[in-house]
């Protein structure tokens, strides 16, 4: 069975992720778990209970089946969160989108959250409201998007929706070779970038079959590209490079970017991740 852990905090982003996660909890057999942090500090005395029933009552009136328990735990964001969620295959965390002063008061701050866990993190902006759309994932030279593709792909064809497959790509600087300058060739590196995609294409193919794949190959900065085409998109998935001690350092600029300006919920996958 599928686990979710749904961070709550009872703001309205958080509502917002409930409603996301129970939606994707519809269509599979899922186990959602609702934790809060420090409760005393964000509740009511005598009002947890009430609110934690009532967030389970929610995804249970959009998935019937679901197995669904909440609790509250103790500690400091997002690390409490994050050792909640250790043993899940999912995190889902709702944002204040241009606003992360607003999340941080409660130490909610996506960047510090998604750096903190060990599984994959859905960050749902608290505007989001359920755009239909194929999954979109970024495409790195590297390994460090593999397990991102993976997950995007399970997640399209779970929702039998398609998957785009974005690579962006920019000419490198000219190399000096004594006192001559070494041009790269642009039609040499789109070429060298296509294959990428190619290969990154035929490998869901052959693991999802039925599934639509497109892709594209933007000549652009990868920011720029990955949020235009948000636009008609569900969901967007990131890998990470887990490089560096702090959160900016492995997750780039492009994934800050996205967890700020996204419409959409953001879902960073470690590349240590093997969720499905």
């Amino acid at each position: 069975m599928n686990s979710i852990v749904v961070g709550f905090d009872g703001t309205e982003p958080s509502f917002v992720a409930l409603d996301w996660a129970a939606q994707r909890a519809a269509r599979r057999p899922t186990r959602v778990e609702i934790v809060t942090v420090d409760a005393l500090d964000l509740f009511a005395d005598g009002v947890v209970d009430v609110a934690l029933a009532d967030a389970e009552l929610r995804v249970k009136d959009i998935a019937a089946d679901a197995e669904v328990t909440s609790r509250s735990v103790s500690g400091r964001m997002p690390d409490a969160l994050a050792r909640a969620a250790a043993e899940a295959d999912l995190l889902v965390i709702g944002a204040h989108r241009r606003r992360p002063v607003r999340a941080a008061l409660t130490g909610w701050r996506p960047l510090r959250t998604v750096s903190r866990s060990a599984v994959p993190v859905v960050v749902v902006p608290g505007d989001w409201t359920d755009p239909d759309g194929p999954v979109l994932v970024g495409v790195d030279e590297d390994d460090s998007s593999s397990a991102a593709v993976t997950l995007a792909a399970a997640e399209a064809s779970d929702a039998g929706v398609g998957l785009t497959l974005l690579h962006a790509w920019q000419m490198p600087v000219p190399t000096m070779d004594g006192s001559v300058a070494l041009l790269p060739s642009p039609i040499q590196e789109k070429a060298a970038h296509r294959r990428i995609l190619t290969r990154v294409s035929e490998q869901v193919l052959s693991q999802h079959p039925g599934l639509k794949v497109d892709w594209i190959l933007a000549r652009e900065n990868p920011s720029t590209a990955l949020l235009m085409e948000t636009r008609r998109s569900s969901l967007l998935v990131l890998g990470t490079h887990r490089r560096g001690l702090m959160a900016g350092a492995f997750l780039g600029s492009v994934g800050q970017d996205a967890l700020v300006e996204s419409r959409i919920p953001v879902c960073v996958v470690p590349t240590t991740s093997t969720s499905e």
